[in-house]
């Protein structure tokens, strides 16, 4: 009768350490910061403007906005809203290349919309590109 109570408690462990190694393997693969948002702008002379909606995933509360400005001398504006809500903006003029990198802007999961626009006497070519993560990354 001692050999199959044995077998039980090693299954019982063995199960346990496999759940004990999942989880945080199946967390890190849920949270692993993703791609949202990926896209060229090339705006001429003048204001003009791209609106994009974007979802931020289950478990991912954080989202990060990059623009590459490839080229162009331009005053632009970037804005993440919930309906009529302005929930984080920058604004700032462009003069040739530079890179912009925000802070992680900490928004729960649900759908947004993503406003970048450009105004001034000279053109703008960009990339924009928005990432979300989760968890400890």
């Amino acid at each position: 009768m001692e050999a199959p109570k044995k077998s039980r408690v090693k299954r019982f462990v063995g199960l346990a350490a496999f759940v004990i190694v999942l989880l945080p393997v199946a967390y890190s693969a849920l949270t692993y910061p993703r791609g949202l948002v990926d896209f060229s702008v090339s705006f001429t002379i003048g204001a003009d403007s791209r609106h994009l909606e974007f979802e931020v995933p289950f478990l991912h509360e954080h989202v990060r906005v990059e623009v590459s400005v490839r080229s162009g001398n331009s005053l632009w504006s970037a804005k993440i809203l919930s309906g009529n809500d302005v929930l984080w903006n920058h604004t700032t003029t462009q003069r040739e290349q530079t890179t912009y990198s925000s802070e992680w802007i900490k928004l729960p999961s649900g759908r947004y919309n993503f406003t970048f626009a450009t105004a001034g006497m000279g053109s703008l070519e960009a990339e924009i590109k928005l990432t979300s993560k989760g968890g400890f990354w």
